[in-house]
This record gives C-alpha cells, sequence and structure tokens, in this order.
C-alpha cells in the first residue's frame, strides 16, 4: 500500500490512522461544553465536566497512544543504529536557492515565538486569576510547569526522535499538539 515514505516501515498505518481519528473525535467532543459558555463571554470556569468531556479525555489520551503506537518502527534495533549513523555535512560551495531562504524566516519567526513564551505566559496570568478565581502563588505554577516541560520535553523528545526517526516524531507531536491545545477549554484551572 505504501512503497517508500515515512509510514512505510512502520507497525501500522491502521493505528495511526485510528489514533489521529480518535483524537480528532476526543477534541470535536469538547466542543458543545465550549459552546455552553457562549452566553458567559465563553468562560467556562465552575462548569460542570460532562460525560462528553470525560470521553473526550479518554479519546485524547488513548488516541496519542495508539498513533504512538502506529508509528513506531518495526525494527527499533534498526532505527536506533541507523539514528547513530546520521553524518550531516551541507555542501560549502552551494548558492542559497529561494527554498534556503524561506526555510530561514520560517526559522526566525519560529525562534521569536519560542523566545516569547515567558512574555506570553505572563500576559495571560491575570485572565487566568480572574477567571479560574485563584491567588498569584497559584497561577504561576503555570508558567512554571509550562517552562519546566519545555525543557524535560526537548531532552526526552529528543530520544524519542532517535526511536521514532524524525519524520514520524514530528507527526506523533502534531497529534499531541491538537490533543491537548483543547486544554484551552478546561471548566477548571486543576
Amino acid at each position: 500500500m505504501i512503497g517508500t515514505g515515512t509510514l512505510s516501515d512502520r507497525r501500522g498505518l491502521w493505528a495511526f490512522v485510528l489514533g489521529v481519528m480518535a483524537v480528532t473525535v476526543g477534541v470535536l467532543l469538547h466542543l458543545p461544553m465550549f459552546w455552553m459558555g457562549r452566553n458567559n463571554h465563553f468562560i467556562l470556569s465552575g462548569m460542570p465536566i460532562g460525560w462528553d468531556m470525560i470521553a473526550g479525555m479518554a479519546a485524547i489520551v488513548g488516541g496519542c497512544g495508539i498513533a504512538a503506537f502506529g508509528l513506531l518502527p518495526r525494527d527499533i534495533g534498526k532505527q536506533l543504529a541507523a539514528s547513530q549513523d546520521i553524518v550531516v555535512s551541507p555542501p560549502e560551495d552551494v548558492p542559497l536557492s529561494a527554498a534556503h531562504w524561506g526555510l530561514m524566516a520560517v526559522l526566525v519567526i519560529a525562534l521569536i515565538i519560542d523566545i516569547m513564551k515567558p512574555a506570553t505566559l505572563g500576559f495571560v496570568l491575570p485572565g487566568m486569576m480572574s477567571e479560574y478565581h485563584v491567588d498569584k502563588a497559584t497561577v504561576s505554577a503555570f508558567p512554571f510547569s509550562a517552562l519546566v516541560g519545555t525543557v524535560v520535553g526537548s531532552i526526552v523528545w529528543g530520544v524519542i526522535a532517535d526511536i521514532y526517526g524524525r519524520k514520524a516524531s514530528i507527526l506523533l507531536s502534531a497529534v499531541m499538539f491538537v490533543g491537548t491545545s483543547i486544554c484551552g477549554a478546561m471548566p477548571s484551572l486543576y
């Protein structure tokens, strides 16, 4: 079915597709509760957590696990050995093309966004304090855990990229990002 490509040497394309569908359904199951907040300016704090939200959270967690299984290489030892043998040596005499300049522009924008995390987190803290009715000490745990998670995630994701390969780890991170981005529509800070 798949010749040569990112998913051709994986355990199961079916599992990856099933996991992506489960994450998508899990995110969609959160939307009715989000829409219930329309009369309250979409402030969800204090709203009860319904069965659909619980089912959605379970689908997201389960879908991420199924997608991760589907993206595992059939031969992990071979993948790890191949990751140790990668040597990147760019040609020194090749001129930069439009694609190179476009990539550099995207990377500069990504770097700007990445270094703005502390400022962005500081910007949203007053809104979190008022929406969830918590004090500064409680809400300050959020940026601390976010930045610690960024550091730990960078280390862990490097190992995952060695196991899964670079392209498959990017696919998995995209699936997980879609699933966890719905956390912004939770009725409780905890």
